[in-house]
Order: C-alpha cells, then structure tokens, then sequence
C-alpha cells in the first residue's frame, strides 16, 4: 500500500512540473511575441516623417589669422528639420543638440562693412543636410545670415623654439642642431602682447630608442590661444642622426700666447673626443689648440700651467685633454730679466 501511495505522489507531481512548464513556456512565447510586435511597431514609427524643432546657442571658432573676434551679434539660430525618424534618433544620439559650433574656416566670410561681418546660412544648410542625410528643402533656419564683429590686428614674426627629448640607442647621437620648417610663424593679437612675445615652442616631443634621421611635424604651443592666433600651426623637425665613436690624438701645447720663452713637460697632451663615424679620418692634431690659462696667474711663481682648449673642429663634441697642466721651466736667459722677489 505504502510504494502505491509513493508512486501515486510521484506521478502527481511530475503531472504538476509538466503544468507549470507549459505555463512559463506559454509566458515566454508570449514575451517573445510581444517584443517582436513592439520592434516592428518601433521600425514603423521611425520610417515615418516628423518634422522637430531645435534652438541651438551658437559657438564660432578659427576666425581669420589676421582678425579676431571681438563681438557676437547673432549668439543663436533655430532650426525646423523634417524627416524620417530614423534620421532624428541618430541626430539626436551623436550630435549635440544645444551648442552648434560654426568653424569659420570652412565659410565664406561677408565683410558687411567696418568691423561687421557674417556668413550666410545657405552654406550651413548644405551641411546639415549632408550630415543628417536629408534635403535642403527639409531644412529650415531661422536666419539667413549670421552676424558677428571682427577687427585687425597686430602682427609679429616670432621665431620657433623646438620642445623636445630625445634617447638614443648606444652609440648614436645627433649630427647637427635640429632644424625647423617653417623656423618662423607670423603672429597675430593685440600689439601690446605682440611687443612682449619673443618666440614660440613646438608641443614637447618625446623620442625614444632613436638611431636613424626623423621628420617629425608637431603642432606650435599657442602660449594664449584667447588672444593670439598663428598664421601656421605646425612645423616640421629635422633630426640629423650618425653614429659616433671615441678617439684621441697628441697636440702639442701652444705657448704663442706667453711673453715668456718657456719648455713645457710634457709638450703635447691627449686630447680625447666624440666624432661621427663619417669624419673620423677628417681630424688632424693641428685643428685643436691647447693654450695655457694665464689669466690671472703670475708666471714666475706658477708651478704648473692649466690648460684649455680654445679651438676644435666644429664636428667633435666632448672635448677634453689629460693631463689638464702641465709643468714648465722658463728659459734662463729670459729669467734673468724678472724683478728680484
């Protein structure tokens, strides 16, 4: 009687998660149905043609190099645009809808007489239509024109500082200094800036790893950007890289300089020093000049003569001698001429 009761129970149950099975799966279905139906209704919706209306405030930027902005007069514009709603969801999505920025550069600017000046908003018609992927005729603005106040100014010819850092593989190094193109840019703003601007910099440039030329354009570092704009803003840098090496050679220690007649020891000095490979066989003994610094220093009393170099071949770097001084004797028939101590 007990496992008839045990499989009755059994089988009631199994009867029951069958039941309400069926009921989620049916709830389910329906869901299913129900968002299918609202996406079609939503596809139809948005085919259709709507007409919406915007009130944007209007920001102007890049205005001639030789004029600045000094006055809005049109600060708004109100559009009606009629199309489909699919066109009015991806407006609204990526555009934004408050603020219109009007890049003067790309306008054909309309000298309305003295310092006023506007645009005609047929040309920013043409744009919004591209944009939104609609007609002209869908387009309707609240102006035909826009109008804002623009007046000359000054201008300077400032040259242009190269910003930059730069690692080089072992061995490697620059050429020469780096060069600009252009490594001047004309100006523009109020003159009483103009008369306290005396360069420019490029935007810092960071090189790594380097061993090879680079041409590199970077943009200029508008010190005040509300104020002054530049005729150009990029330059062009130019890296001269070569590959160095260290070397050394014997010059002997001039002493042309002195009054007196004197024998050094030694007579000549290693002069050690950093050349590109290309002009190693270019260095000779007699392009550096080794002096003794007597500036300053009684001779007669002096026990060693310092040294310097007072002249290298442009193309070597990190010059320096060993030894730095050098011991002398004074030839007796001249000494003989020095006061008495």
């Amino acid at each position: 009687m007990e496992g008839f009761t045990e499989a009755y129970n059994s089988d009631n149950e199994q009867k029951k998660y069958k039941y309400f099975l069926g009921i989620r799966s049916d709830r389910l279905l329906f869901i299913i149905c129900l968002f299918i139906a609202a996406l079609f209704w939503l596809l139809i919706k948005l085919s259709d043609i709507y007409s919406v209306n915007y009130s944007f405030a209007l920001k102007y930027n890049n205005a001639p190099a030789s004029l600045r902005l000094t006055r809005v007069i049109d600060s708004t514009l109100d559009l009606s645009l009629t199309a489909r709603g699919f066109a009015i969801l991806k407006m609204n999505l990526f555009n934004d809808m408050e603020t219109l920025d009007i890049n003067l550069d790309n306008y054909t600017i309309d000298h309305k007489g003295g310092i006023e000046y506007g645009i005609f908003t047929q040309e920013l018609t043409s744009r919004l239509a591209s944009l939104v992927n609609v007609g002209e005729k869908d387009i309707q603005l609240s102006r035909a024109s826009l109008t804002f106040e623009l007046e000359k100014t000054g201008s300077k010819i400032i040259s242009i500082v190269p910003n930059f850092d730069i690692i080089f593989t072992d061995q490697f190094d620059l050429y020469e200094e780096v060069k600009l193109d252009p490594s001047e840019v004309t100006v523009y703003g109020p003159q009483s800036v103009l008369d306290s601007l005396h360069s420019i910099s490029t935007q810092k440039l960071i090189l790594e790893n380097v061993q090879s030329d680079q041409e590199i354009n970077v943009e200029l570092n508008n010190p005040n950007s509300e104020l002054l704009s530049l005729g150009n803003n990029q330059s062009t840098m130019y890296f001269k890289v070569e590959k160095f090496t260290e070397s050394e050679l014997l010059a002997p220690v001039n002493l042309s300089n002195l009054k007196y007649r004197i024998k050094t020891f030694p007579m000549q000095v290693s002069v050690f020093y950093r050349v590109a490979q290309k002009d190693f066989n270019e260095v000779r003994a007699h392009q550096f000049n080794i002096i003794p610094m007597v500036d300053n220093l009684d001779i007669l009393y002096a026990h060693k003569l310092p040294l310097k170099v007072s002249k290298h071949p442009d193309f070597v770097r990190n010059v320096r001698i060993v030894p730095t001084e050098v011991e002398f004797l004074i030839a007796p028939f001249l000494a003989s001429l020095a006061p008495p101590i």
